[in-house]
């Protein structure tokens, strides 16, 4: 980042954290100073491999596998997270699940669960920061978008709808968040996050003339809107996406 960045005082949880921009951002967090807790869904082999990633112990970086749709467990994980660290100050919503299927063929079944993890996960833990966060802590949320809510894509209907619910959700968390929890929205664009073994990070040009962003790109983003010293910037929809989208 272009400026220090001390979240020592904080306690952040990233869902969706044991892969790709998620583990990205967990780990832009710790090393600012933040203890860390990542959500995974249901990968246990990955959820360790963010963990042994972030190094060090528990006292800096915990992990669980936590269903974000699931009232009960988001509850149950925020207990988990006080007793070893206290509130929870900064939370990132990164948990999805992006299947491909044309509207004509998609089922129920797949409407829901895109939308539970994507949207209502989202507003589950959220609820849960708004309701524990003590009066005197200011706090900052923000959401992971999709640029597909910006640029439609076939076969992607549920996945757009909860992406740019997110947006809408965002806004409501900023306004009644005002003057103690910010909210936020970070939308990356096409981001290289399936790299394989020895493949160098550096960025590549699509066939559209545009920059594939790396996780970083976005980690970086997400770390400057939690950073408690800026408190001035809520209810926004940031863009990284090397100009796919300019709004």
């Amino acid at each position: 980042m272009a400026w220090p960045i001390d979240l020592d005082s904080e306690v952040a949880l990233v869902t969706g954290g044991s892969r790709n921009i998620g583990r990205a951002v967990a780990s832009a967090l710790q090393t600012a100073g933040a203890r860390v807790c990542i959500w995974g869904g249901s990968d246990r082999e990955a959820l360790d491999a963010a963990l042994d990633a972030l190094g060090g112990d528990d006292s800096t970086a915990m992990g669980a596998l936590v269903r974000v749709e699931d009232e009960n467990a988001v509850v149950a994980g925020y207990d988990n997270i006080e007793a070893r660290y206290g509130p929870v100050s900064i939370l990132v919503n990164s948990a999805a699940v992006r299947p491909y299927d044309a509207l004509a063929t998609m089922s129920r079944e797949t409407w829901t669960r895109t939308v539970d993890v994507i949207l209502t996960g989202a507003f589950l833990t959220s609820r849960e920061l708004f309701r524990r966060l003590p009066g005197e802590r200011n706090g900052a949320i923000v959401n992971l978008g999709g640029i597909s809510a910006h640029r439609p894509a076939r076969n992607r209907a549920h996945v757009i709808a909860a992406k740019a619910g997110l947006i809408g959700l965002t806004r409501a968390l900023a306004e009644e968040g005002l003057g103690r929890i910010r909210a936020n929205c970070v939308v990356p664009g096409a981001i290289d996050t399936e790299r394989r073994a020895g493949q160098k990070a550096s960025r590549f040009i699509d066939e559209a003339g545009y920059a594939r962003g790396t996780p970083g790109d976005v980690a970086d983003a997400v770390l400057a809107l939690a950073d408690p010293a800026k408190p001035y910037v809520t209810g926004q929809t940031v863009h990284v996406s090397g100009g796919r989208f300019m709004p």
